[in-house]
Protein backbone atom coordinates (compact mmCIF):
# COMPACT_ATOMS: atom_id res chain seq x y z
CA UNK A 1 0.00 0.00 0.00
CA UNK A 2 1.22 3.53 -0.77
CA UNK A 3 2.71 5.79 1.86
CA UNK A 4 0.62 8.39 3.64
CA UNK A 5 0.37 11.81 2.07
CA UNK A 6 2.73 14.53 3.26
CA UNK A 7 1.16 17.61 4.84
CA UNK A 8 1.81 19.88 1.84
CA UNK A 9 0.28 17.24 -0.45
CA UNK A 10 -2.87 17.14 1.69
CA UNK A 11 -3.08 20.93 1.65
CA UNK A 12 -2.77 21.11 -2.14
CA UNK A 13 -5.18 18.20 -2.73
CA UNK A 14 -7.66 19.83 -0.35
CA UNK A 15 -7.69 23.03 -2.38
CA UNK A 16 -7.97 21.08 -5.64
CA UNK A 17 -10.88 19.15 -4.12
CA UNK A 18 -12.65 22.48 -3.58
CA UNK A 19 -11.82 23.90 -7.03
CA UNK A 20 -9.42 22.21 -9.44
CA UNK A 21 -9.63 25.14 -11.84
CA UNK A 22 -8.10 27.57 -9.38
CA UNK A 23 -4.65 28.90 -10.29
CA UNK A 24 -1.57 27.57 -8.50
CA UNK A 25 -0.79 31.16 -7.49
CA UNK A 26 -4.11 31.50 -5.62
CA UNK A 27 -3.81 28.03 -4.09
CA UNK A 28 -0.30 28.94 -2.93
CA UNK A 29 -1.50 32.12 -1.23
CA UNK A 30 -4.22 30.20 0.62
CA UNK A 31 -1.84 27.54 1.98
CA UNK A 32 1.14 29.91 2.37
CA UNK A 33 3.29 28.17 -0.19
CA UNK A 34 4.90 29.53 -3.36
CA UNK A 35 3.33 29.00 -6.78
CA UNK A 36 6.40 26.96 -7.70
CA UNK A 37 5.95 24.70 -4.65
CA UNK A 38 2.29 24.08 -5.53
CA UNK A 39 3.18 23.33 -9.16
CA UNK A 40 5.96 20.95 -8.07
CA UNK A 41 3.62 19.18 -5.62
CA UNK A 42 0.89 18.71 -8.24
CA UNK A 43 3.36 17.36 -10.82
CA UNK A 44 4.84 15.06 -8.17
CA UNK A 45 1.35 13.72 -7.30
CA UNK A 46 0.74 13.11 -11.02
CA UNK A 47 4.04 11.23 -11.31
CA UNK A 48 3.12 9.10 -8.27
CA UNK A 49 -0.19 8.19 -9.87
CA UNK A 50 -2.22 9.94 -7.16
CA UNK A 51 -3.68 12.53 -9.54
CA UNK A 52 -4.84 10.97 -12.81
CA UNK A 53 -6.48 14.08 -14.27
CA UNK A 54 -8.93 16.88 -13.49
CA UNK A 55 -12.58 16.56 -14.49
CA UNK A 56 -15.69 18.72 -14.46
CA UNK A 57 -18.90 17.68 -12.74
CA UNK A 58 -21.54 18.38 -15.38
CA UNK A 59 -25.14 18.00 -14.30
CA UNK A 60 -26.26 15.72 -17.11
CA UNK A 61 -29.92 16.20 -16.08
CA UNK A 62 -29.61 19.86 -17.10
CA UNK A 63 -28.74 18.54 -20.58
CA UNK A 64 -31.92 16.43 -20.53
CA UNK A 65 -29.95 13.20 -20.01
CA UNK A 66 -30.54 10.09 -17.91
CA UNK A 67 -27.85 8.03 -16.18
CA UNK A 68 -27.72 4.23 -15.92
CA UNK A 69 -25.23 2.18 -13.90
CA UNK A 70 -24.38 -1.31 -15.18
CA UNK A 71 -22.49 -3.94 -13.18
CA UNK A 72 -20.98 -6.55 -15.49
CA UNK A 73 -19.75 -10.04 -14.66
CA UNK A 74 -17.02 -10.83 -17.20
CA UNK A 75 -16.40 -14.41 -18.28
CA UNK A 76 -12.79 -15.51 -17.93
CA UNK A 77 -10.69 -14.07 -20.74
CA UNK A 78 -7.00 -13.25 -21.14
CA UNK A 79 -5.58 -10.06 -19.62
CA UNK A 80 -5.07 -8.63 -23.11
CA UNK A 81 -8.69 -9.24 -24.13
CA UNK A 82 -9.91 -7.78 -20.84
CA UNK A 83 -7.87 -4.63 -21.50
CA UNK A 84 -9.42 -4.44 -24.97
CA UNK A 85 -12.88 -4.72 -23.39
CA UNK A 86 -12.12 -1.91 -20.93
CA UNK A 87 -10.70 0.21 -23.75
CA UNK A 88 -13.92 -0.27 -25.74
CA UNK A 89 -16.02 1.00 -22.83
CA UNK A 90 -13.68 3.97 -22.28
CA UNK A 91 -13.99 5.00 -25.94
CA UNK A 92 -17.76 4.55 -26.03
CA UNK A 93 -19.37 8.05 -26.30
CA UNK A 94 -22.20 7.03 -23.95
CA UNK A 95 -20.05 6.00 -20.95
CA UNK A 96 -19.32 8.49 -18.19
CA UNK A 97 -17.58 6.21 -15.66
CA UNK A 98 -15.64 3.00 -16.27
CA UNK A 99 -14.00 1.10 -13.43
CA UNK A 100 -12.78 -2.40 -12.63
CA UNK A 101 -14.06 -3.92 -9.41
CA UNK A 102 -14.17 -7.05 -7.26
CA UNK A 103 -16.86 -9.08 -5.53
CA UNK A 104 -19.63 -10.51 -7.70
CA UNK A 105 -18.80 -8.16 -10.56
CA UNK A 106 -15.74 -7.27 -12.61
CA UNK A 107 -16.64 -4.04 -14.36
CA UNK A 108 -18.81 -1.03 -13.55
CA UNK A 109 -19.94 1.31 -16.32
CA UNK A 110 -22.19 4.34 -16.11
CA UNK A 111 -24.02 5.30 -19.30
CA UNK A 112 -25.62 8.60 -20.29
CA UNK A 113 -28.57 8.49 -22.67
CA UNK A 114 -31.37 10.76 -23.85
CA UNK A 115 -34.01 8.19 -22.90
CA UNK A 116 -34.37 4.53 -21.75
CA UNK A 117 -34.85 3.35 -25.35
CA UNK A 118 -31.53 4.84 -26.44
CA UNK A 119 -29.74 3.26 -23.47
CA UNK A 120 -31.35 -0.10 -24.18
CA UNK A 121 -30.13 0.07 -27.77
CA UNK A 122 -26.57 0.91 -26.68
CA UNK A 123 -26.51 -1.90 -24.11
CA UNK A 124 -27.95 -4.42 -26.59
CA UNK A 125 -25.28 -3.55 -29.17
CA UNK A 126 -22.57 -4.04 -26.54
CA UNK A 127 -23.94 -7.42 -25.45
CA UNK A 128 -24.10 -8.54 -29.10
CA UNK A 129 -20.51 -7.36 -29.69
CA UNK A 130 -19.13 -9.28 -26.70
CA UNK A 131 -21.39 -12.36 -26.36
CA UNK A 132 -18.65 -14.57 -24.91
CA UNK A 133 -17.16 -12.04 -22.49
CA UNK A 134 -20.31 -10.46 -21.07
CA UNK A 135 -22.97 -12.82 -19.76
CA UNK A 136 -24.45 -11.49 -16.53
CA UNK A 137 -25.19 -7.90 -15.56
CA UNK A 138 -27.53 -5.75 -13.49
CA UNK A 139 -28.81 -2.30 -14.41
CA UNK A 140 -29.52 0.52 -11.95
CA UNK A 141 -31.10 3.83 -12.91
CA UNK A 142 -29.13 6.63 -11.25
CA UNK A 143 -31.66 9.00 -9.73
CA UNK A 144 -29.50 11.57 -7.92
CA UNK A 145 -25.88 11.86 -6.76
CA UNK A 146 -24.79 13.68 -3.62
CA UNK A 147 -21.04 14.26 -3.52
CA UNK A 148 -19.54 15.15 -0.15
CA UNK A 149 -15.88 15.01 -1.21
CA UNK A 150 -12.82 13.82 0.66
CA UNK A 151 -13.30 15.20 4.14
CA UNK A 152 -10.09 13.57 5.36
CA UNK A 153 -8.10 16.30 3.58
CA UNK A 154 -9.51 18.84 6.04
CA UNK A 155 -9.52 19.33 9.80
CA UNK A 156 -12.17 21.92 10.53
CA UNK A 157 -13.75 22.49 7.13
CA UNK A 158 -16.79 20.76 5.65
CA UNK A 159 -16.83 20.71 1.85
CA UNK A 160 -19.95 22.12 0.20
CA UNK A 161 -22.23 19.27 -0.88
CA UNK A 162 -22.65 18.88 -4.64
CA UNK A 163 -25.98 17.48 -5.85
CA UNK A 164 -26.58 16.55 -9.47
CA UNK A 165 -29.03 14.45 -11.42
CA UNK A 166 -32.58 14.11 -10.17
CA UNK A 167 -35.67 15.99 -11.29
CA UNK A 168 -34.17 19.07 -12.94
CA UNK A 169 -35.51 21.40 -15.60
CA UNK A 170 -33.28 21.03 -18.71
CA UNK A 171 -31.35 24.13 -19.80
CA UNK A 172 -31.11 25.47 -23.33
CA UNK A 173 -27.46 25.53 -24.40
CA UNK A 174 -25.92 26.44 -27.75
CA UNK A 175 -23.21 24.79 -29.82
CA UNK A 176 -20.36 26.82 -28.28
CA UNK A 177 -21.42 25.84 -24.75
CA UNK A 178 -21.52 22.17 -25.81
CA UNK A 179 -18.01 22.42 -27.25
CA UNK A 180 -16.71 24.17 -24.12
CA UNK A 181 -18.22 21.48 -21.88
CA UNK A 182 -16.50 18.85 -24.01
CA UNK A 183 -13.15 20.64 -23.69
CA UNK A 184 -13.25 20.89 -19.88
CA UNK A 185 -15.06 17.61 -19.15
CA UNK A 186 -11.83 15.60 -18.85
CA UNK A 187 -9.41 18.50 -18.50
CA UNK A 188 -10.89 20.87 -15.93
CA UNK A 189 -7.67 22.93 -15.77
CA UNK A 190 -7.50 23.55 -19.50
CA UNK A 191 -6.78 27.23 -19.98
CA UNK A 192 -9.26 29.60 -21.57
CA UNK A 193 -6.53 30.58 -24.05
CA UNK A 194 -6.12 26.99 -25.29
CA UNK A 195 -9.89 26.47 -25.45
CA UNK A 196 -10.38 29.72 -27.37
CA UNK A 197 -7.68 28.78 -29.89
CA UNK A 198 -9.29 25.41 -30.53
CA UNK A 199 -12.82 26.79 -30.78
CA UNK A 200 -11.90 29.94 -32.76
CA UNK A 201 -13.16 32.21 -30.02
CA UNK A 202 -11.58 34.65 -27.53
CA UNK A 203 -10.31 33.89 -24.01
CA UNK A 204 -12.69 36.52 -22.62
CA UNK A 205 -15.69 34.81 -24.26
CA UNK A 206 -14.61 31.41 -22.92
CA UNK A 207 -14.16 32.76 -19.38
CA UNK A 208 -17.61 34.41 -19.47
CA UNK A 209 -19.22 31.26 -20.87
CA UNK A 210 -17.68 29.03 -18.17
CA UNK A 211 -18.88 31.45 -15.48
CA UNK A 212 -22.41 31.36 -16.91
CA UNK A 213 -22.35 27.54 -17.03
CA UNK A 214 -21.45 27.60 -13.33
CA UNK A 215 -24.12 30.18 -12.50
CA UNK A 216 -26.77 28.12 -14.31
CA UNK A 217 -25.50 25.05 -12.40
CA UNK A 218 -24.85 23.13 -15.58
CA UNK A 219 -21.35 22.65 -14.21
CA UNK A 220 -21.25 21.81 -10.50
CA UNK A 221 -17.53 21.84 -9.80
CA UNK A 222 -14.01 21.02 -10.97
CA UNK A 223 -12.42 18.03 -9.24
CA UNK A 224 -9.25 15.92 -9.28
CA UNK A 225 -9.63 12.30 -10.38
CA UNK A 226 -7.51 10.53 -7.78
CA UNK A 227 -6.32 6.97 -7.32
CA UNK A 228 -7.04 6.44 -3.60
CA UNK A 229 -4.91 3.30 -3.50
CA UNK A 230 -1.84 5.40 -4.26
CA UNK A 231 -2.72 7.55 -1.23
CA UNK A 232 -3.04 4.57 1.11
CA UNK A 233 -6.85 4.28 0.89
CA UNK A 234 -9.09 1.46 -0.31
CA UNK A 235 -12.04 2.69 -2.43
CA UNK A 236 -15.23 0.67 -1.96
CA UNK A 237 -18.89 0.86 -2.95
CA UNK A 238 -21.46 -0.26 -0.42
CA UNK A 239 -24.66 -1.32 -2.18
CA UNK A 240 -27.73 -1.08 0.06
CA UNK A 241 -31.16 -2.61 -0.29
CA UNK A 242 -33.84 -1.09 1.93
CA UNK A 243 -35.95 -3.20 4.24
CA UNK A 244 -38.64 -0.57 4.74
CA UNK A 245 -38.87 2.40 2.43
CA UNK A 246 -39.09 5.40 4.73
CA UNK A 247 -38.29 8.96 3.64
CA UNK A 248 -37.62 9.95 7.26
CA UNK A 249 -35.13 7.12 7.82
CA UNK A 250 -33.52 7.65 4.43
CA UNK A 251 -33.00 11.36 5.13
CA UNK A 252 -31.50 10.44 8.49
CA UNK A 253 -29.12 8.02 6.73
CA UNK A 254 -28.08 10.65 4.16
CA UNK A 255 -27.37 13.22 6.90
CA UNK A 256 -25.36 10.64 8.82
CA UNK A 257 -23.29 9.76 5.73
CA UNK A 258 -22.80 13.43 4.86
CA UNK A 259 -20.84 13.93 8.08
CA UNK A 260 -18.97 10.60 7.98
CA UNK A 261 -15.23 11.02 7.47
CA UNK A 262 -14.91 8.07 5.07
CA UNK A 263 -17.95 8.70 2.86
CA UNK A 264 -17.20 10.42 -0.45
CA UNK A 265 -20.61 10.29 -2.14
CA UNK A 266 -24.06 8.73 -2.04
CA UNK A 267 -26.03 7.75 -5.14
CA UNK A 268 -29.75 7.07 -4.96
CA UNK A 269 -30.65 4.37 -7.47
CA UNK A 270 -33.65 2.53 -8.84
CA UNK A 271 -33.45 -1.23 -9.36
CA UNK A 272 -31.94 -4.13 -7.42
CA UNK A 273 -30.25 -1.71 -4.98
CA UNK A 274 -31.61 1.50 -3.46
CA UNK A 275 -28.40 3.34 -2.57
CA UNK A 276 -24.70 3.23 -3.43
CA UNK A 277 -22.29 4.60 -0.84
CA UNK A 278 -18.77 5.45 -2.01
CA UNK A 279 -16.25 5.17 0.83
CA UNK A 280 -12.47 5.27 1.18
CA UNK A 281 -10.83 3.50 4.13
CA UNK A 282 -7.31 2.69 5.30
CA UNK A 283 -7.74 -1.08 5.57
CA UNK A 284 -10.28 -3.92 5.65
CA UNK A 285 -10.75 -3.55 9.41
CA UNK A 286 -11.82 0.07 8.98
CA UNK A 287 -14.13 -1.01 6.15
CA UNK A 288 -15.70 -3.60 8.45
CA UNK A 289 -16.12 -0.97 11.17
CA UNK A 290 -17.81 1.53 8.83
CA UNK A 291 -20.14 -1.13 7.46
CA UNK A 292 -21.12 -2.36 10.93
CA UNK A 293 -21.78 1.21 12.13
CA UNK A 294 -24.15 1.80 9.22
CA UNK A 295 -25.90 -1.54 9.80
CA UNK A 296 -26.36 -0.93 13.54
CA UNK A 297 -27.52 2.68 13.25
CA UNK A 298 -30.03 1.95 10.47
CA UNK A 299 -31.18 -1.61 11.15
CA UNK A 300 -34.82 -0.63 10.57
CA UNK A 301 -34.03 0.72 7.11
CA UNK A 302 -31.38 -1.65 5.74
CA UNK A 303 -32.19 -5.14 4.55
CA UNK A 304 -28.94 -5.99 2.80
CA UNK A 305 -25.45 -4.56 2.24
CA UNK A 306 -22.94 -5.73 -0.34
CA UNK A 307 -19.42 -4.31 -0.58
CA UNK A 308 -17.74 -3.89 -3.99
CA UNK A 309 -14.02 -3.00 -3.96
CA UNK A 310 -13.05 -0.56 -6.71
CA UNK A 311 -9.71 -1.37 -8.30
CA UNK A 312 -9.12 1.32 -10.90
CA UNK A 313 -11.16 4.08 -12.55
CA UNK A 314 -10.36 4.39 -16.25
CA UNK A 315 -12.82 7.11 -17.17
CA UNK A 316 -14.82 9.83 -15.48
CA UNK A 317 -16.57 12.16 -17.89
CA UNK A 318 -20.00 13.65 -17.21
CA UNK A 319 -20.33 15.13 -20.70
CA UNK A 320 -22.52 13.11 -23.13
CA UNK A 321 -19.93 12.83 -25.91
CA UNK A 322 -22.49 11.59 -28.42
CA UNK A 323 -23.95 15.13 -28.50
CA UNK A 324 -20.99 16.15 -30.66
CA UNK A 325 -22.04 13.84 -33.48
Amino acid sequence: MANKLRNVEKLVLGKLEINSRESFLRIGKKIRKSQQRVSYTVNSLIDKGVIKKFYTIIDYSKLNMLSFRVYFKVNYISEARFRDLVSFFVKNPHTSWVATCGGRYDLICTFLASNPSQFNKVLKEIMEKFPDQLKNYIVLTTIVTRRFGRKYFFRDFILPEVIFGGDRVPEEIDELDIKILNEISEDARKSSVKISEKLSSTPKTIIERIKKLQKRKITEGFKPLLDPRNMGYIPTLLLIKYHNVSSRLENKLINYLKMHQNVISVVKTLGQWDVEIEIEVRDVMELRKVEMEIRENFALLIQQIESIPIYLSYKKNYFPEFLLK
